[in-house]
C-alpha cells in the first residue's frame, strides 16, 4: 500500500487510541493516561480525527467523481452518510432503552441522565442531529459536513477553491461571533417552556470546525488528481519558517501549561478560558493546528533529507510510527472503533461512579479498555471477510485504503 495512505490511516488510529484513553481517564486517573501528547498545546485527538477525515473523503470521493460524474459522486456520498448515520442512531436507540431499563431498576446510569429525564424529545433531537450525549457530537458533525461534501467537491473541480475557502473563513467568524449559539437560546427557552428542558447543540460548532474538515477535503481533492506538490517543503529557505514554527508550537505548549498548571494569575486564567472556546475552534486551537500541522508535515517531507541529524531521525520516526500495523488497523476500521469507543466509556463511567481503584488496577484497566479496541476492529475486519463474496478478487492498495479510510 502507498505509504502515504497507509499514514492517514496510522494518524486516524492515533487519534482513536487517545480518544479513548482521554475519555476513560476521567474515571480511572491512570499515570500512563495523564502523560500524552494533550500536554503538548492546545490540539487534541478531535481536531486530528476531523481533518483526516475531511482528506480521506476528498481523496475518495474525488476519485468517484472522476469515475462516475457529480451524479454517482453525489449518491456514493449519500450512501456513506446513510452508513455513518445507522449506527449513531444505533447508538443512541440503544442508550434510550438502556437508560430507561436501568432507570426502572433503580441503577440509572448518570451520563445517561438526559435518556431518563426526557425520553421522548431528547432521543428525537438526537436523531435529528441537533443534541446529543457525552462523546457522541463527532459523528453528528461529520454528518453535517459530509452532507456539503458534494458541493465542496464541485466547487473545487470547477475551479471555485477559493471561493469555498471564503465561504469557510465567513462560517469560521460567524462561530467566532457567538452568533450560532445565540441562536439556540430561544429554542431551548421554548422548549423548556412546554416541559422539555433539554440543551441544543453538539458541542462542535459547525461553523467552526468545518475549517479543518474542508482543508482536510480539499488536499484530499489535490491528492487524488495528483496534484498535490509538498516539494516546496523542501526548498532551504523553508528551514527558517520551519523552525519559526516550532518556535510557535513551543510557544503554545507553554501558554497550555500555564493554564493548567495555574502558572498564570487565578482572575486573568478564568478570563482566558472564558474566551478560549474549543467548541467554536477559537482561534488559538485553529492557529495551533496548522502549526502542528506544518511542522509534522515538514518533517515528514524534508526532515529525512535535511542534512540535520536530529530532523532527519524525527522524520522517519514520525513516519515508521505511524504506518505500524496496530494504528493502521484501527484507523482501517475506524467508524465501528468510534462508536465502541463511545460506549465502553459510558460503560465504565457507569462501573466506575463512586468507586476508587489502586493505582496499579487504575492502569491495567486502562490498557484494558484500548485493548478493547483492537478486539472490535479485529472482529469487524473478520466479518468483513466472511461477508465479502469468495469469487470476488482481493482489494488493490487503492481501494483497500478507500473502502478503510471512508469510515
Amino acid at each position: 500500500m502507498d505509504m502515504r495512505l497507509t499514514l492517514l490511516d496510522g494518524f486516524r488510529g492515533f487519534f482513536l487510541l487517545f480518544m479513548m484513553i482521554a475519555h476513560v481517564n476521567g474515571s480511572f486517573d491512570a499515570v500512563m493516561g495523564n502523560y500524552n501528547h494533550h500536554m503538548l498545546g492546545w490540539v487534541e485527538d478531535a481536531q486530528g480525527f476531523v481533518f483526516i477525515s475531511g482528506f480521506v473523503v476528498g481523496l475518495v470521493y474525488t476519485k468517484t467523481l472522476d469515475r462516475k460524474g457529480p451524479g454517482g459522486m453525489g449518491i456514493a456520498v449519500m450512501r456513506r452518510i446513510r452508513t455513518i448515520y445507522t449506527y449513531q442512531a444505533a447508538m443512541i436507540l440503544s442508550f434510550c432503552a438502556v437508560a430507561l431499563g436501568l432507570a426502572a431498576w433503580g441503577l440509572e446510569p448518570s451520563v445517561l441522565d438526559q435518556y431518563v429525564d426526557d425520553p421522548v424529545v431528547f432521543t428525537l433531537a438526537s436523531l435529528m442531529l441537533v443534541t446529543g450525549s457525552l462523546h457522541m457530537g463527532i459523528l453528528a458533525l461529520y454528518i453535517w459536513l459530509m452532507l456539503l461534501t458534494p458541493f465542496a467537491l464541485l466547487a473545487f473541480h470547477r475551479g471555485w477553491a477559493k471561493w469555498w475557502a471564503l465561504a469557510c473563513v465567513a462560517a469560521w467568524l460567524l462561530a467566532q461571533s457567538g452568533l450560532p449559539d445565540a441562536a439556540q437560546i430561544p429554542v431551548e427557552s421554548a422548549l423548556k417552556d412546554a416541559g422539555h428542558g433539554i440543551n441544543i447543540g453538539i458541542y462542535f460548532n459547525v461553523f467552526g470546525w468545518q475549517t479543518l474538515y474542508f482543508l482536510g477535503l480539499f488536499l484530499g481533492f489535490l491528492f487524488a488528481r495528483d496534484r498535490l506538490d509538498t516539494s516546496f517543503l523542501r526548498d532551504p529557505h523553508m528551514r527558517p519558517v520551519f523552525w519559526l514554527a516550532v518556535a510557535g508550537m513551543v510557544a503554545f505548549a507553554i501558554f497550555d501549561r500555564a493554564m493548567s498548571l495555574g502558572w498564570i494569575e487565578k482572575d486573568l486564567r478564568s478570563t482566558l478560558w472564558s474566551q478560549i472556546d474549543r467548541g467554536n475552534m477559537h482561534i488559538v486551537y485553529l492557529a495551533n493546528f496548522l502549526l502542528d500541522l506544518f511542522v509534522i508535515s515538514w518533517l515528514l517531507v524534508a526532515g529525512p533529507t535535511s542534512g540535520n541529524r536530529v530532523l532527519s531521525a524525527l522524520g522517519h520516526g514520525i513516519g515508521w510510527l505511524f504506518t505500524r500495523r496496530p494504528l493502521v488497523f484501527l484507523g482501517q476500521h475506524s467508524l465501528q472503533v468510534f462508536a465502541a469507543h463511545v460506549v465502553l466509556t459510558y460503560i465504565i463511567m457507569w462501573a466506575m461512579t463512586g468507586r476508587e481503584l489502586h493505582a496499579f488496577w487504575d492502569n491495567l484497566l486502562l490498557l484494558l479498555s484500548v485493548g478493547a479496541l483492537f478486539v472490535v476492529a479485529w472482529g469487524h475486519a473478520k466479518l468483513q471477510s466472511l461477508l465479502r463474496p469468495r469469487n470476488r478478487p482481493t482489494p488493490g492498495p487503492l481501494p483497500t485504503a478507500q473502502r478503510s479510510t471512508a469510515s
